[in-house]
């Protein structure tokens, strides 16, 4: 009796949890935070750490040359693109 009582609770706990999300409320929005030139600036600084760190595991022989060049020179393109959009506001 007491066995069956348990089954049907975690049968129920079961079924909620997989149904739950059906009953939550769908228009979800998030909401920007952040202003576009403040992410501009964030991509920017992030993309020069990631040149520094390339040319630092490049130093400690961590990086085929060619790889080298080839992630850095994309590196840089994205860094021009990113400071030709922060120019233009």
């Amino acid at each position: 009796m007491i066995g069956s009582i348990v089954f049907l609770i975690i049968f129920i706990l079961v079924i909620v949890y997989i149904i739950q999300p059906m009953l939550l409320e769908k228009d979800i929005t998030i909401e920007n935070t952040q202003s576009t030139t403040e992410s501009f600036l964030q991509r920017k600084k992030i993309l020069y750490k990631q040149i520094k760190e390339l040319d630092m595991d490049y130093q400690l022989g961590n990086v085929l040359e060619q790889d080298y060049i080839n992630t850095r020179n994309d590196l840089k393109r994205e860094v021009s693109e990113v400071l030709s959009v922060l120019n233009k506001k």
